[in-house]
């Protein structure tokens, strides 16, 4: 894929199929535990490897993070857990895994307004998620080749791991992915031995030419029965949860609260209904305003007191002037106009004589 679609896709490359079927013969599940993917994408790799070894005495639980909406609801129905967020916004368990499997995007963080530089999501992602690995857990961590040749990276992994293999992609999907695999396990103790035969290997992974060379791909190591144990550990994770909040959680809350029905009805809009006797007595002009505003047209009363009623608001615009004196003694004459509102009530009883009230 080109570096343009690379950015399209956020720096997106699921795990090829074999690779992942490469990885489960490498795997030796010494028993139930919570495995973690914290950019999880379809949720397909960490499926595909919890898969195969669940056993009647081995439940393995699966947790995935994925910050695209669309692939984070394709991972929630292979994972027994995945939450659409960023994993910045996670609070996990800490030294809680068994299993931590790596894949992280190819791309830059976003740069804050104090930053001096933007760091690799590559080494973000590594030194960010490493926390929620057990001691003696397993971490696969899969990035290009030529990246483990950054320093803090090959310094961290020559740090922090034991019972290491550096792999390649098998000849199948290198060439079109250039992907190289590192695993092992985390090591215990805060103090902890500095490998430099490691670091100087991975220094050197800059180069393509060396990696095709001297990084075995992991088909050989699959057929020289290399194995690396993930253990045991706790099946469900105490704290799996986002700090950011789903607006979508709210929407029925809010729809069944009493505030928010107080809002309804009031906002409401409201129709003047007549019928029934007023609460207090109606004043002449107050009949005469129901009258002229047509809330009370049309037909009043019965038999001999029969009426029929029309009520309107004439509306006059009347002219004044006003003189104003200034101290030089000239006059200017002001021009207002204000309106006048005068109601018309007219009423034809039932032998027909036509009475007009105002």
């Amino acid at each position: 894929m080109s570096h343009v679609g690379n950015k399209i896709r956020a720096g997106f490359f699921a795990t090829p199929e074999l690779q992942g079927e490469y990885l489960n013969k490498l795997l030796n599940v010494k028993g139930s535990g919570a495995w973690l993917d914290p950019t999880c994408g379809e949720g397909e790799i960490l499926h595909q490897l919890s898969a195969d070894h669940l056993r009647e005495d081995c439940t393995i639980t699966t947790y995935g993070v994925e910050l695209d909406k669309s692939r984070a609801e394709k991972a929630k129905s292979l994972l027994n857990h995945c939450i659409n967020a960023p994993i910045e916004s996670m609070v996990i368990q800490n030294d809680s895994v068994s299993m931590l499997y790596l894949n992280p995007p190819y791309d830059y963080t976003m740069k804050g307004m104090d930053d001096e530089s933007a760091d690799r999501k590559e080494w973000t992602e590594l030194f960010r998620n490493i926390r929620y690995l057990k001691e003696k857990g397993l971490m696969i961590y899969v990035i290009p080749s030529y990246r483990f040749a950054d320093k803090r990276i090959a310094r961290f992994l020559a740090t922090h791991f034991y019972n290491i293999g550096m792999m390649r992609f098998s000849d199948e999907d290198y060439d079109d992915f250039r992907q190289a695999i590192f695993i092992g396990n985390k090591k215990t103790g805060k103090h902890k031995e500095f490998n430099q035969k490691l670091f100087d290997f991975l220094l050197k992974m800059e180069s393509d030419e060396f990696v095709l060379e001297k990084v075995t791909s992991i088909d050989k190591f699959v057929a020289a029965n290399k194995k690396w144990n993930v253990p045991a550990g706790i099946e469900e994770l105490k704290t799996f949860y986002t700090k950011l909040a789903n607006k979508s959680d709210y929407v029925d809350g809010i729809r069944c609260s009493k505030g928010f029905q107080a809002f309804m009805n009031r906002s409401k809009p409201r129709q003047l209904e007549i019928g029934g006797n007023p609460i207090l007595p109606l004043n002449v002009g107050q009949l005469a305003l129901l009258l002229a505003s047509g809330a009370v047209n049309g037909e009043i009363g019965e038999g001999d007191n029969y009426h029929l009623v029309q009520g309107l608001e004439l509306v006059k615009k009347i002219p004044s002037e006003e003189k104003k004196t200034h101290d030089n003694g000239s006059v200017t004459t002001i021009t207002k106009v204000r309106t006048k509102r005068e109601v018309s009530v007219k009423i034809i009883n039932q032998n027909g004589k036509i009475l007009k009230l105002v």
